[in-house]
């Protein structure tokens, strides 16, 4: 096969994903709901994970924070050390921020409650392959739960240094926390207010009088 046709073959094929979940339900119908748009690979147990991850090669791991045989957090780490450009996501019915904040700073692309609907799950899925961050609506990030439309102290805060032109590692030193928990924040200010750009949101914080 040509070099050319190969490479045809890589731009034309689906995104592969790799679900881990100990719940035969949960694998079975998110694989039911992403199988007409991607390439699905369902396991359940971290025997399984281990001897599929490597072969079947995903673009994106999604994976619960509480598995039968292990920490879902954990295995997120190791996918970090052994596959440093492998985007993985979680999805659990564990929303307590404390968790939450784990599997944030394990490095993971998104965070997403079972509750949610279908739609949202390929909502996240697409933005995060697209190389983008997401919050589920029903997931706190260690902040009271705010209405839809209406943001939280710490979101206002992080809102008003990104309308100064902070960057995220600034964000997170002057607010002491983590980078990875300041773009989450970013992502859900951008999910919550539906922004999709920096200057969208700068305009927001002006309109709102956050500046």
């Amino acid at each position: 096969m040509s070099t050319q046709a190969t490479a045809t073959q890589r731009e034309t094929a689906k995104p592969k994903l790799l679900f881990l979940d100990d719940h035969h339900l949960v694998l079975d119908a998110a694989s039911f709901m992403a199988q007409p748009e991607y390439e699905v690979k369902t396991v359940d147990s971290l025997k399984a994970f281990e001897e599929t991850i490597e072969p079947y090669q995903p673009d994106l791991v999604i994976l619960d924070v509480r598995l039968a045989d292990g920490d879902g957090i954990e295995v997120a780490r190791r996918i970090r050390e052994r596959f440093p450009r492998l985007k993985f996501m979680f999805l659990s019915m564990h929303a307590e921020p404390k968790i939450v904040k784990r599997a944030i700073d394990t490095g993971a692309q998104a965070y997403l409650s079972k509750r949610a609907p279908a739609e949202e799950l390929l909502l996240a899925i697409r933005t995060v392959l697209n190389g983008g961050k997401y919050i589920g609506s029903r997931i706190q990030t260690g902040e009271e739960s705010a209405r839809e439309g209406t943001l939280t102290e710490r979101q206002k805060e992080v809102l008003r240094l990104i309308s100064q032109g902070c960057s995220a590692k600034e964000i997170a030193s002057r607010l002491n926390i983590s980078v990875r928990t300041a773009e989450f924040h970013r992502a859900a200010i951008m999910e919550r207010l539906k922004l999709h750009s920096t200057a969208m949101m700068t305009r927001y914080a002006i309109e709102h009088g956050l500046v």
